[in-house]
C-alpha cells in the first residue's frame, strides 16, 4: 500500500511539475493567483463592513457565515504562497481548487447577482498555458458552481423573477432572508433550485462554455509563444556560446603576450584589437623572420563579425606564410592578392599595411595595400604622417602588383600603426575623432612606452566618443626602435 501511495505520489510530481522553459511562466501565474486572492479578499471585507453599516441592503445573516469562511481560505491560501514563494509544483491545482471554491461561495452568497465569478477561473487558468488544466478547470468549476447555485437557490440571495407568484401574494421575510418568505408565501425548495439552475445557471453556463473555448485556444497559443521563445533563447544562447568561442579563438590567433620578446632590446612592441562586435576582421601581426628581421602587418578586413573573422584569420596565416619563406612586402601582398583573387567567392577584401624592419640596422621595407598611412616619430621628436604610397585593397582584383618603399628608423623612432576604427571614432552626434587629434595625442606624450600610447590613443578615443556604440574595429601597434 505504502509503495503504491508512493508511485502515486511521484506520478503527480511528475506530471504536475512544469518543464524548465515554463517553469518560471507558472510562478509568475502563481503569484497572479495570490494577487486575485488578495483582491477577492478585500472585496470580501468591504462588502462585510458596507452591510454591517446599512449602506449595501443585504441580510447580514446570510453573507456573514460564507463570507467569513471564503475569508479564511484566501487566508490560509496566501499563507501558503508566502512561504513556499510560488514555487511549488504542488501550488498550481491547489490555487486554482482554492479558487473556484472560493468564488463558488461568493456565487452561493449572492446568487442571482454575481454570473462573472463563474468565468474567473477559467480565465486565470488559461495563463499556466496548458490545455489540458484550462479544460480541467472547466469541468471542475462547471461542477461545483452547479452546487454553489443548487444551495444558493435556498440560502442565499433569491431572485423573485425566478418564480411566479399567484397575484396578491404577500411575502413577509423572517430574519432578514427572502428565501424564506418566499417560501413561506407557498415556493417550495424544489422550485427554488429547479428554476435557479434552469433560468440562472444555465445562462451563465452556455456563456461560461464559450469563455473557456476561448480560454483554452488561448492557452494552446501562449503555450506555442513559450516553446518558441524558448527555441530562440537556446539558439541565441548556442550563438552567443559560438561567438565566445570565435573571440576566443579569433584572440588566441594574435600574438597577446607582452613584452613579446624578453630577450630582444634592440625593439619595443604593444598592439591591441579591441572588434565592435564579438569578432572583428581587423587583425595586427608580428613575428621574428630570422634573427635580424621583424615582420609587422596591420589590416583590415572589409565588413564586420563572423565573416570578417574568418576572411581575417585566412588573410592573416597566407601574409604570414608568404613572409617567413623570405619574400619582400611587395611580393608577400602580390602572391596573398593571387591566392585571394583566386577563391574569392564573396568578393571580401584587405587592406594591409606590411613592413619588415632589419634590426641591426634599422632598415624598414614596407609595402601598402590601399590601408591607412603609418605614423612616425622623426628626428625632431614629434609624430607625423607619412604618406607613403598605396597600392590596391588584396582581395579586390586579379593580377595587381604591388611596390614597396624604404624608410630608416634610427634609436629612438618610433612607428604607429592603426585601423579606420581610430579617426573614423563617431561620437554621438556624428563627428570623427579625426587623424588630427589622433596625432595631438600621440604628441602629448612622445616619450611614452608603446603600451603607454595605445593606451593614451585609446583614453582619447572613449573620451571624444563617450557613450556612443563603437561601430567598427579598434586596433592599434607601436614599435620602438632601440638600435
Amino acid at each position: 500500500m505504502k509503495n503504491k501511495i508512493v508511485s502515486f505520489y511521484q506520478k503527480l510530481k511528475t506530471r504536475l511539475t512544469a518543464d524548465e522553459m515554463f517553469h518560471q511562466t507558472e510562478v509568475q501565474a502563481n503569484r497572479l493567483g495570490s494577487l486575485m486572492l488578495l483582491i477577492s479578499g478585500i472585496i470580501l471585507v468591504i462588502i462585510l463592513i458596507m452591510t454591517a453599516f446599512g449602506v449595501f441592503l443585504l441580510p447580514l445573516e446570510s453573507v456573514l457565515s460564507p463570507a467569513v469562511q471564503a475569508i479564511v481560505e484566501i487566508t490560509v491560501l496566501l499563507i501558503i504562497c508566502r512561504i513556499v514563494k510560488n514555487d511549488a509544483w504542488w501550488l498550481k491545482p491547489l490555487l486554482l481548487i482554492g479558487i473556484i471554491i472560493v468564488y463558488a461561495r461568493l456565487d452561493s452568497m449572492l446568487t442571482h447577482k454575481v454570473a462573472i465569478l463563474m468565468v474567473l477561473p477559467v480565465v486565470f487558468s488559461s495563463r499556466y498555458f496548458s490545455r489540458r488544466l484550462t479544460v480541467f478547470t472547466a469541468i471542475l468549476t462547471s461542477v461545483v458552481f452547479l452546487f454553489s447555485a443548487a444551495w444558493g437557490a435556498t440560502n442565499g440571495m433569491i431572485n423573485v423573477n425566478i418564480v411566479t407568484m399567484p397575484a396578491g401574494t404577500v411575502m413577509v421575510a423572517t430574519g432578514g432572508f427572502l428565501g424564506d418568505a418566499i417560501k413561506n408565501a407557498g415556493v417550495t425548495d424544489r422550485m427554488l433550485i429547479t428554476n435557479t439552475l434552469l433560468f440562472d445557471y444555465l445562462p451563465k453556463w452556455l456563456m461560461f462554455s464559450v469563455t473557456a473555448v476561448i480560454s483554452c485556444n488561448i492557452a494552446e497559443r501562449g503555450r506555442q509563444m513559450v516553446v518558441t521563445q524558448h527555441d530562440k533563447d537556446v539558439k541565441s544562447a548556442r550563438i552567443e556560446s559560438e561567438l565566445n568561442l570565435a573571440t576566443s579563438i579569433q584572440s588566441a590567433m594574435l600574438p597577446n603576450i607582452f613584452p613579446p620578446f624578453p630577450g630582444r632590446s634592440e625593439f619595443d612592441v604593444y598592439a591591441s584589437m579591441d572588434p565592435a562586435k564579438a569578432v572583428g576582421g581587423d587583425f595586427y601581426d608580428f613575428f621574428l623572420v630570422d634573427d635580424d628581421h621583424l615582420c609587422l602587418v596591420m589590416a583590415d578586413v572589409s565588413g564586420k563579425g563572423i565573416p570578417a573573422a574568418l576572411f581575417m584569420m585566412a588573410c592573416k596565416i597566407m601574409l604570414s606564410d608568404n613572409a617567413k619563406v623570405g619574400k619582400s612586402p611587395a611580393q608577400i601582398l602580390t602572391d596573398a592578392n593571387a591566392a585571394i583573387c583566386s577563391s574569392n567567392r564573396e568578393d571580401m577584401f584587405v587592406t594591409v599595411w606590411l613592413g619588415i624592419l632589419e634590426i641591426s640596422t634599422g632598415r624598414l621595407v614596407a609595402a601598402n595595400a590601399g590601408h591607412e598611412y603609418p605614423v612616425l616619430k622623426n628626428e625632431s621628436g614629434e609624430f607625423e604622417i607619412y604618406k607613403d604610397k598605396h597600392g590596391f585593397v588584396i582581395g579586390g582584383m586579379k593580377g595587381m602588383k604591388y611596390k614597396e618603399y624604404e624608410l630608416t628608423l634610427k634609436p629612438g623612432s618610433k612607428l604607429f600603426l592603426y585601423t579606420d576604427g581610430v579617426p573614423e571614432a563617431t561620437d554621438a552626434d556624428g563627428n570623427m575623432f579625426g587623424t588630427d587629434n589622433m596625432l595631438n595625442v600621440l604628441n602629448k606624450d612622445p616619450g611614452a612606452s608603446p603600451a603607454q600610447t595605445l593606451k593614451n590613443v585609446r583614453e582619447a578615443v572613449d573620451g571624444f566618443v563617450k557613450d556612443a556604440e563603437q561601430f567598427d574595429d579598434l586596433t592599434m601597434l607601436c614599435l620602438e626602435y632601440r638600435g
